[in-house]
């Protein structure tokens, strides 16, 4: 029994790695049920517009059938990604047009803009090999590699170029340009969804709380004629 306690004795680095790793596991599931939420609102608050391109079509009669209700919507669906993407990409060709008018003018195509736009944030080091071995970054506890401790910011990070200042401008209009298209696509999955959904719930025709006894009031003067 002892030797067994002796074999599962973590020394001091080792705790302090599992503390890390604990502080870390909630920190994303909390991140990541913030996310869930927010993702949840938006594409609530982006299927009500398919309710709205739907609406008068639907009341109208225009349209009296699942199959047409869902070609019909698809329709308006596609035309709406058509619409709202445009806005992301003429951002995103404004990045394109700088890019390429910064390197005409100075020759320098083999740059990489997002390298000097990471140049604007911390940058950390992950290296074992930059740590003493007294106070390591990472550690091994039951096979796996764990941090031990918050890793060292490398020097001289963030800092600001003013050489590459047309790669700060390009990548940001490009990410930009990423997140109102992905914005745009997640629209366009929640309507679609909610085109399928009211498809079938539109035109759904049910019993439910329906009584015909109270509906249908038949006395002997005046009967109702059999049906054909």
């Amino acid at each position: 029994m002892n030797n067994i306690l002796v074999s599962v004795e973590l020394s001091d680095t080792d705790r302090r790695a599992l503390i890390v790793m604990l502080v870390v596991l909630v920190v994303l599931v909390i991140l990541i049920a913030l996310l869930g939420m927010a993702l949840r609102a938006i594409m609530h608050i982006q299927a009500d517009r398919a309710d709205t391109m739907m609406h008068d079509v639907a009341v109208t009669h225009v349209i009296d059938n699942p199959k047409q209700f869902r070609m019909f919507g698809f329709k308006k669906n596609n035309r709406a990604l058509y619409r709202d993407s445009l806005k992301p990409f003429l951002v995103g060709l404004v990045g394109v047009l700088i890019w390429v008018i910064f390197n005409l003018a100075t020759g320098r195509w083999a740059d990489n803009p997002w390298e000097h736009f990471g140049e604007l944030f911390f940058r950390f080091k992950w290296d074992n090999a930059d740590y003493p071995a007294t106070d390591p970054l990472w550690v091994k506890v039951f096979g796996m590699n764990l941090l031990a401790r918050w890793p060292d910011i490398v020097e001289g990070y963030p800092r600001f170029a003013v050489e590459h200042l047309a790669s700060y401008f390009e990548v940001a209009f490009w990410i930009v340009a990423i997140g109102w298209y992905a914005f745009c696509c997640q629209g366009y999955i929640a309507r679609a969804a909610r085109i399928i959904r009211r498809s079938h719930s539109v035109y759904k025709k049910s019993l439910e709380g329906f009584n015909a006894n109270a509906d249908i009031e038949i006395t002997p003067e005046k009967p109702l004629p059999p049906s054909e």
